[in-house]
């Protein structure tokens, strides 16, 4: 009975040190963004800004031309109208994939899906050169349009959509819907849980990436906000401050995105595992 009660606790005990090892460093992200640069490195870790300030906050907001708030817009468009796109994308082949019979269905699939196979290190030179021959070098559609065709988001939705009754869109279809009414009116409300589940996957990879915005952008006011924070030496030279605070910004919206959708994200992830 005592090794019955014991268990749970070190099951808390464990999960209560996992916890802190991931929150850690978001809170020591926290303190320096508040501390001044040279006591940021400071010996002992300090673990409240008790000294701390709004003057990195301050460095950033009077960046020269605004850049910051630049960065920040940047990346809200291409993060937003990427997720977008590609959420019409994935869910409109999905339902091809799932409850239509095409030519070369079944070979099409798998090679899409055997895509993800292929290192994105080993795409970025023939995608720049695509785009650049298209003029869409340090512009949004450089920025938005190479990737919003998502093999990984094809296959997710693929498998959510195969367990909607083929009853159901029958019944719709001798009611006189068309396809794609029953894709809007039909398909799409049963799968927002997979769809926000997808969204936000994709919207955090997006919002951290740094290796394409750097290769397709030139100019300081075409950076996102991964990228401009990495580039921050470049506009000035007191800098770890400036930059914890940056990186503080940008930790926030993605923590703000999830807040609201947790629901649906709880959901997808659900109904994901009562799948496996």
């Amino acid at each position: 009975m005592k090794h019955g009660r014991l268990v749970p606790v070190i099951r808390v005990l464990c999960l209560t040190l996992l916890a802190l090892t991931f929150l850690l460093p978001v809170w020591m992200m926290f303190v320096s963004a508040f501390r001044q640069t040279n006591r940021i490195l400071s010996y002992p870790p300090v673990l409240w800004p008790s000294d701390g300030s709004l003057n990195n906050f301050r460095e950033l907001f009077v960046m020269q031309d605004g850049a910051f708030f630049r960065w920040f817009l940047n990346s809200v468009l291409v993060c937003g109208g990427n997720t977008v796109l590609m959420l019409i994308l994935s869910a409109m082949a999905s339902y091809a994939f799932a409850k239509r019979e095409f030519p070369g269905k079944k070979l099409l699939f798998p090679a899409i899906i055997g895509t993800q196979m292929i290192p994105q290190v080993a795409t970025l030179i023939p995608l720049y050169l695509i785009v650049s021959r298209l003029g869409w070098n340090n512009t949004y559609a450089g920025l938005i349009l190479p990737d919003i065709a998502s093999a990984f988001g094809v296959f997710l939705m693929t498998q959510f959509m195969r367990d909607i009754p083929d009853s159901l869109l029958e019944a719709a279809r001798i009611d006189g819907a068309g396809e794609y009414g029953i894709f809007a009116r039909i398909v799409l409300p049963v799968v927002v849980p997979s769809l926000s589940l997808l969204a936000i996957f994709n919207f955090t990879q997006k919002w951290g990436a740094l290796t394409w915005p750097l290769i397709v952008t030139s100019s300081v006011s075409m950076r996102t906000l991964p990228l401009g924070i990495a580039c921050m030496k470049d506009l000035t030279s007191n800098v770890s401050g400036p930059i914890m605070a940056a990186s503080l910004a940008s930790f926030l919206p993605v923590l703000v995105a999830f807040l609201f959708a947790r629901d649906q994200f709880m959901a997808g992830m659900m109904l994901g595992a009562v799948k496996g």
